[in-house]
């Protein structure tokens, strides 16, 4: 094994021990088998989907935090060749734990992985989701280090890039999957976006690298924040559907629309009804329609593309990565709130709209003090 210096006997985490509650506990330093290392976490967002698994009751006892950002600290000589990373080097990594081997694995689809996959059977293999109780307990962000298994997914990141900004790579990461991998956000589209939240703002700037002609980003009257945000991330209009009509709003600025991605996990019955009325002949559509049903014959009249999913590919954080460092867009105001380990879980119920005003991007710093 290689190391930057001597580590610590001990480490801190914040772990979820029951239904909305977390506790700080400390756990040895890490044993390191063949191909394995130790990430030293600078950073770790909070991602828009923690606050459900905060309050689920399936996920207990686990390590929450999947949106980090470190830097190498130690590693056996076999993780160098499998990760290509030295020492000192900084990554941010990606949740899945996959097999590496199966058909999604090969097409660098390791959300899907059977080992991985959030809708399989079993719990899946993920950072931020595992039970802490068993060695190398160290599985969740919310941590001074993590434990880096063989099959961790890494992404080099610039040794100057803000850890903050760096965290952004995920969420934005997803906006580029949705808005333009899963469907057609490209060139000249008019491309309206549900829900501005961290992917959602992730999508409005996907969509505008993509060249897309107009992005509209919709949320509530409580995300006020976030729409006015938006407006300086890409967006030319925002809209308040609570008090705009969405498709009497959309009609003023566009007469349809190319694309529709709904960022909110599931549109319901009459938001959907409203977006196949705003949906141009052969337009793509992203959405979770979990119990809105199909409607199939108003699909295959305007010939539409539906398409629906979770995650990102490999891709689709690499070119996040490159939007990060572009400096482009204003990235900082996202990045609007940062906790030490002790107030994990006011960063959670924060992210939820509770507890904290005007929460957009929000960071567990583990050496805040």
């Amino acid at each position: 094994m290689t190391a930057r210096a001597s580590h610590p006997a001990s480490v801190r985490v914040a772990v979820k021990t029951a239904v909305e509650r977390t506790e700080l506990k400390s756990f040895p330093w890490p044993g390191i088998g063949p191909g394995e290392g130790v990430l030293r976490v600078e950073a770790c967002g909070v991602g828009g989907a923690e606050p459900e698994v905060y309050r689920g009751e399936k996920w207990v006892p686990i390590s929450m935090g999947h949106q980090v950002v470190g830097t190498i600290e130690a590693m056996d000589p076999l993780a160098r060749t499998l990760w290509k990373v030295e020492i000192g080097e900084r990554v941010a990594l990606q949740e899945y734990l996959p097999c590496k081997a199966c058909s999604w694995c090969l097409r660098g689809e390791y959300r899907f992985c059977p080992e991985a996959d959030f809708m399989g059977a079993g719990k899946p293999r993920r950072f931020g989701l595992m039970d802490f109780t068993e060695p190398p307990h160290l599985v969740g962000g919310f941590a001074e280090y993590m434990h880096l298994p063989w099959n961790t997914v890494i992404h080099k990141i610039p040794q100057d890039l803000p850890p903050a900004l760096a965290t952004l790579a995920i969420p934005i990461g997803n906006g580029v999957q949705w808005a333009t991998l899963d469907v057609n956000a490209g060139p000249g589209k008019t491309v309206l976006i549900i829900g501005p939240g961290q992917q959602g703002l992730g999508a409005v700037m996907a969509a505008k690298e993509a060249g897309a002609d107009k992005v509209i980003l919709a949320g509530h009257t409580r995300d006020q924040v976030r729409l006015d945000l938006s407006l300086k991330l890409g967006a030319d209009h925002a809209i308040d559907t609570l008090k705009q009509d969405l498709v009497d709003a959309v009609r003023t600025i566009a007469d349809g629309v190319d694309v529709v991605v709904d960022t909110t996990g599931d549109p319901g019955a009459e938001n959907l009804k409203r977006y196949l009325e705003l949906a141009n002949q052969g337009a793509w559509l992203w959405v979770n329609c979990i119990d809105s049903g199909v409607p199939v014959r108003d699909i295959k009249k305007k010939y539409l593309t539906v398409r629906s999913g979770r995650g990102r590919t490999h891709q689709a954080v690499e070119r996040a990565l490159q939007i990060i460092r572009s400096r482009k867009y204003p990235l900082e105001l996202m990045c609007t709130h940062t906790f030490g380990l002790e107030d994990v879980d006011l960063a959670i119920r924060a992210t939820a709209g509770k507890g904290v005003e005007g929460a957009v991007h929000v960071i567990v710093d583990p050496w805040k003090r």
